[in-house]
């Protein structure tokens, strides 16, 4: 052979030797001083809401999110988020050998902007079935026996992705007034498709269209019962397609034999139990299931990946695994009555203040961004 043809081949070789090395470096794999051979590593890939906060792996700062850290021998990595005015985010992370591990991250603010939505007082606020309206009355008038000219049964109609503004789109409408009924003390209903809003004042049941004024109510008592039992029917047998969706037979025998039952906004998820204080969430993605943090009340927030709790005085929000407990606001609200918005940037309660000018239970925002 000659010179030129054993140093071309030497060459190729040198070359595809490297070449396969870097390939195992992209896919994840390094070589170990310790161990003296090339060995399998995995990846994390991290992304917050708000970004640009910095990342602790066991302790040491690694980055910023949204990030990429490669190289990771597999094990379990304690991961902490901090950002400055908002409350640390910590989770035991598992790397895999040739495996990319995403995590999504939600930062909630340290100290939540409270502000009033509403300023004529609310009573019976009661949510639609599909998350995205909000009926309440209005009352008659006042603690101070002015008559409010606004008195009637309202409702506050949001869409996906949209802010809470003042805008008009967002503002809230009114349904029905206080003239010849007095809808104070009513009582209201939803129907099973979102649509509708059944006030009952005594003996009287009023069916009113959500999205128009209903100048002349219309009384459906006689049908009452009728109308009531349609949409209880329309309502289990959409639980009942939900259930029987579900792939995996032994979660589907949890969810057709669970007293409660509420889904995921993406019913990638479930949250299931006897009573409010054992509930579990249950994931059908990959078919684990987690212990939720007790409280009076457990709600799912719209990006189906947190769980708002209410308790006496408290409203926290959590992973849906139960980790990541935030406390979001503690004081006074009513009824424990929490109203998520559909892009999960805030909740609504109903408060009050202790003073003659703002002493009547309204709507108040809490921002979560």
């Amino acid at each position: 052979m000659s010179k030129k043809f054993i140093i071309s081949i030497a060459t190729l070789a040198i070359v595809g030797i490297v070449a396969a090395f870097a390939i195992f470096l992209a896919k994840g794999y390094t070589f170990s001083p310790k161990e003296k051979r090339i060995v399998g590593t995995g990846i994390i890939t991290i992304t917050s809401e708000p970004d640009a906060a910095s990342v602790f792996i066991d302790g040491h700062l690694t980055t910023a999110t949204n990030a990429t850290v490669s190289s990771l021998p597999p094990k379990n990595y304690s991961v902490r988020v901090i950002k400055e005015g908002f409350i640390p985010w910590e989770k035991q992370v598992s790397v895999k050998e040739g495996l990319v591990t995403d995590v999504k991250i939600t930062l909630f603010p340290a100290i939540p902007t409270i502000y009033p939505l509403t300023f004529s007082g609310v009573e019976n606020p009661t949510l639609s079935p599909d998350g995205s309206k909000l009926a309440y009355v209005v009352p008659l008038s006042a603690s101070d026996g002015i008559i409010n000219k606004k008195a009637g049964v309202w409702v506050w109609t949001q869409t996906r992705n949209q802010p809470i503004s003042f805008a008009r789109s967002a503002e809230p409408h009114q349904i029905a007034q206080s003239t010849s009924t007095d809808f104070s003390k009513a009582s209201l209903q939803w129907s099973s498709d979102s649509k509708q809003v059944l006030a009952t004042v005594e003996d009287n049941n009023y069916l009113l269209e959500f999205d128009r004024l209903n100048s002349d109510p219309r009384d459906i008592t006689p049908i009452l019962q009728a109308t009531v039992n349609s949409w209880e029917e329309d309502t289990r047998l959409k639980n009942e397609a939900r259930v029987l969706a579900i792939k995996d037979i032994t979660f589907r025998q949890i969810a057709s034999s669970a007293a409660i039952v509420r889904w995921s906004p993406d019913e990638t998820k479930f949250m299931a139990g006897k009573a409010e204080t054992d509930l579990k969430v249950y994931n059908l993605e990959n078919k684990k299931e987690y212990s939720l943090l007790t409280a009076r009340a457990h709600i799912w927030l719209p990006n189906s990946m947190h769980v708002i709790l209410i308790e006496e005085k408290t409203i926290s929000i959590a992973d849906f695994d139960g980790t990541n407990k935030a406390v979001i606001y503690a004081g006074s609200f009513q009824d424990d009555f929490v109203f998520p918005w559909l892009d999960s940037s805030r909740l609504v309660i109903i408060s009050s203040f202790p003073t003659p000018t703002a002493s009547e239970p309204n709507l108040f925002g809490v921002n979560l961004r």
